[in-house]
């Protein structure tokens, strides 16, 4: 093709047709450029799609994690209603000075050496952050969400490093010296039923509480971005 080009304009300037040479040239030139657009546009077009490819791969790891970590704060949730349940029960029997239901008081007591222990599937948000794959994500909605959700964990993690030294460091010692762990039974009632040891279950709740709203935020920021999540996996998949 280029070499009958090559004729075609030889034979013009021979005959010296300068007119037609240039209209020619231009013509040569068009073709050229025309070449170089259609070239950069299957480029553009075949990077557009590796970028989608790569975000979708992406989210659905995303929604993975998420719907992983969504189950276990659930469970989470489960296990701390149990726990303030129990905790309200504990302090409404100290209230009433009950000595007689002392037996169902040792195993509530006992609960106030359990705290949570959420530990999330992943940093989503900071992998895309840390290997600089973020660009792949064109969803901001998904982004914003994402950094509430890492928010929000470590919001938690805080309040569990809270309750652990608390534990630790004021209610264990004290439950060792009241309860016989062997039989199960309070061996120091006069301490259980006093105002200070009633705090120890006050204080327990207040944690609970505060982190128990803290993971219900996280599930519903969750839920709403797995909902996102899936509108793209869809779009992605009618447009690769």
């Amino acid at each position: 093709m280029l070499i009958q080009f090559k004729k075609i304009r030889n034979a013009l300037i021979k005959e010296g047709k300068l007119g037609k040479y240039i209209l020619y040239a231009i013509g040569e030139i068009f073709l050229v450029v025309a070449g170089i657009l259609i070239a950069l546009q299957v480029n553009n077009y075949d990077l557009k799609q590796q970028k989608k490819s790569i975000e979708h791969n992406y989210f659905l790891t995303m929604k993975l994690q998420l719907s992983r970590d969504k189950e276990r704060l659930k469970e989470e949730i489960h296990g701390m209603n149990e726990r303030i349940d129990d905790y309200l029960v504990g302090m409404k029997l100290i209230n009433e000075n009950d000595h007689n239901s002392v037996g169902n008081l040792a195993s509530i007591v006992i609960r106030l050496l359990e705290y949570g222990d959420f530990r999330r599937e992943s940093s989503v948000f900071q992998t895309l952050v840390f290997s600089g794959e973020i660009k792949y994500i064109n969803n901001k909605e998904i982004i914003e969400n994402l950094q509430e959700i890492e928010r929000t964990y470590e919001i938690t993690e805080r309040l569990e490093d809270t309750q652990a030294n608390i534990v630790m460091t004021h209610a264990a010692p004290v439950i060792y010296g009241i309860i016989d762990f062997e039989s199960g039974r309070i061996i120091e009632p006069n301490i259980v039923f006093t105002t200070t040891f009633k705090n120890n279950f006050f204080i327990a709740i207040r944690l609970a509480q505060e982190k128990k709203k803290e993971f219900e935020h996280a599930l519903s920021v969750i839920g709403s971005t797995i909902k996102i999540i899936d509108s793209e996996i869809a779009k992605n998949s009618e447009q690769m």
